[in-house]
């Protein structure tokens, strides 16, 4: 597994380049899938001028690229979607199964439209995002998570 890192500034150059691929579909409501999506989320909310935004939290990665089975939602959304056109916001779209779990929770609640957005994109993800930035295999390792990750690393090493 190769990590990428990711600074702030690289970060935040995303946000705005996805935000203008985002722009065009003109979202009643953000929605940022907690925990990875809830800085790209605010910082598109900022550029889109978008205050509407709502979290998920689903749960799926125990450390480092290691799953725990299949993901689930442990905190459903938190505003009403009912008859709104909804962007889903995350960091990278991996194997896509979150993306899924988000994507047919908002639809049942109501939402008439939803499209997926984030920073990265794995090929093998089963999930194409509809708006993104890169394309990669590596394991990113965005600025917002980086304790975490070094955690991790170190846990795995002794």
């Amino acid at each position: 597994m190769k990590l990428e890192y990711v600074t702030w500034d690289e970060a935040e150059n995303m946000c705005r380049q996805l935000a203008e691929k985002a722009e065009k579909f003109s979202p009643d409501m953000l929605v940022g899938i907690s925990r990875g999506g809830l800085v790209p989320v605010r910082l598109l909310s900022d550029i889109l001028d978008n205050r509407n935004v709502a979290t998920i939290k689903i749960e799926f990665y125990k450390t480092l690229n290691k799953t725990s089975g299949l993901p689930r939602i442990t905190q459903p959304l938190t505003a009403d979607v009912k008859g709104k056109k909804v962007l889903i916001v995350d960091d990278v779209s991996d194997t896509g199964m979150s993306l899924q779990v988000a994507k047919d929770h908002v639809m049942r609640a109501g939402a008439t439209e939803v499209k997926i957005a984030t920073l990265h994109f794995k090929p093998k993800s089963t999930v194409e995002p509809d708006f993104f930035i890169a394309k990669t295999e590596n394991w990113i390792v965005y600025p917002w998570e980086k304790n975490e990750v070094a955690r991790d690393l170190k846990a795995k090493s002794t």
